[in-house]
């Protein structure tokens, strides 16, 4: 959050040590994110968070 980015890459990382198919790993992902941008944006006080808008 310090700079502001965030790594969709290291998201998918995280799910894929989980014997999940892309499919599956995807919707977890989506889910997950459908609760961390909120507060993402709320920790970043209005500014800009590169990337996040690909989960928006």
């Amino acid at each position: 959050m310090n700079n502001m980015i965030f790594d969709g890459d290291k998201l998918s990382e995280l799910f894929a040590e989980q014997d999940l198919g892309w499919k599956a790993r995807t919707q977890k992902e989506l889910a997950l994110m459908e609760d961390m941008v909120p507060l993402l944006k709320k920790q970043a006080q209005g500014r800009e968070i590169s990337g996040l808008v690909a989960y928006e």
